[in-house]
């Protein structure tokens, strides 16, 4: 979002009437914006367009003051007459099409968007705004394209290459996505967002110590949750499930109403052989996981079947099924625990089921318990 100094335009006898009015109005208006007192700003603004009604930019100033407020409905009503007024002002489709897409109007602020390219083919931070919404419309090509674009005219922006490496994870291009948050971080090394993305690509590389530095830097600059859940994740890889469960705590003490930290948090106590907290963890992440999800019950069940209660294990993973038929851990952790039970005929079923799924360690199980 941009403000434009109010720059008046004595051109209506309503003006001539009042132009001392107007023209206070208007640099109080901007006054107020410079000190980020936006509501004192819109009243400004808004005796301005009493007093000039088809000024362009005071309808421009006051919709990026309500935007700013995010008072996003009459952002867009400002920036509509702003547009009426002055039908060529490409920031003004530009700042419109991001107001749309905060009212969830995707397709509308494509428009906008499309628009100021044609008007302002050079304006980078247009050709990001649409990359970022022709992902969030599955246009991954057309993504790619903006993006490349937006690094091109603006070489130094961080947001483009944090947008491209953001698509390039999607698309399974993790290398590719790994260079472009290099690049981000060279530009910008005061932006958290762009550690913990990389710390995220570096755990999917397996490069867990790595990872960790990132998340370290995430947390000196704030508290983020998802930093202490990401950084607890890779040292739980490491072997370090005390270090792991002290950065659990912490996340869920910042997002209490996380089920997955709540759930790596018991994977953690597992671990550590602490089976009753862990199931208490688990039934925290099955209230609060997504219900397409099953691996709380799967966890919980496993936590279960170290505590040799079987039949509850059972239960956890009839359950983890039903919510996805076809997940071959369930099949494969139901498997074991009825070995554990001595009904092989189950489950050299369920270990057969678990190797069609894909879950290849299944096959040293079977040729080991199913004859």
């Amino acid at each position: 979002m941009k403000l434009r100094i109010f720059l008046l335009m004595c051109c209506t006898s309503l003006l001539a009437l009042h132009p001392a009015k107007a023209q206070d109005a208007a640099e109080s208006g901007d006054d107020m914006v410079k000190k980020g007192e936006f509501q004192k700003a819109i009243d400004f603004y808004t005796t301005a367009v009493k007093v000039t009604p088809t000024n362009a930019l005071a309808w421009y100033n006051m919709g990026y003051s309500h935007y700013k407020l995010k008072m996003y409905k009459e952002a867009l009503n400002d920036y509509d007459q702003a547009i009426k007024l002055s039908p060529y002002d490409a920031e003004a489709y530009y700042n419109r099409g991001n107001v749309k897409h905060e009212l969830g109007d995707d397709k509308g602020a494509l428009a906008d968007y499309n628009k100021v390219v044609e008007m302002k083919p050079g304006f980078g931070d247009v050709y990001n705004n649409r990359g970022n919404l022709r992902m969030i419309l599955m246009d991954s090509v057309g993504a790619l394209l903006d993006y490349n674009s937006a690094v091109e005219i603006e070489p130094d922006s961080a947001k483009a290459y944090l947008g491209r490496g953001n698509l390039k994870v999607k698309l399974g291009d993790t290398l590719g996505a790994l260079h472009d948050y290099d690049k981000s971080i060279a530009v910008d090394s005061t932006w958290p967002e762009l550690y913990f993305q990389r710390a995220e690509v570096k755990y999917m590389f397996r490069n867990y110590t790595s990872s960790i530095l990132d998340y370290n830097k995430v947390l000196a600059f704030d508290d983020v949750a998802d930093a202490y859940e990401g950084r607890g994740n890779a040292k739980l890889k490491l072997g370090d499930a005390k270090g792991a469960m002290a950065d659990y705590d912490k996340a869920i003490a910042i997002s209490p109403n996380d089920g997955y930290a709540y759930l790596h948090r018991g994977e953690a106590k597992i671990l550590l052989k602490n089976y009753p907290e862990a199931i208490q963890d688990c039934n925290e992440a099955i209230k609060y996981v997504t219900h397409d999800d099953p691996i709380g019950y799967i966890k919980r069940g496993d936590a279960k079947a170290a505590m040799k209660k079987y039949n509850d294990a059972i239960y956890d993973y009839i359950k983890a099924i039903e919510i996805e038929p076809k997940d071959a851990l369930a099949y494969y952790r139901r498997g074991v625990t009825e070995v554990m039970m001595g009904k092989n005929g189950d489950a050299c079923t369920d270990l057969k089921k678990a190797l069609e799924l894909g879950y290849k360690p299944a096959a040293v199980d079977i040729s080991t318990n199913c004859k």
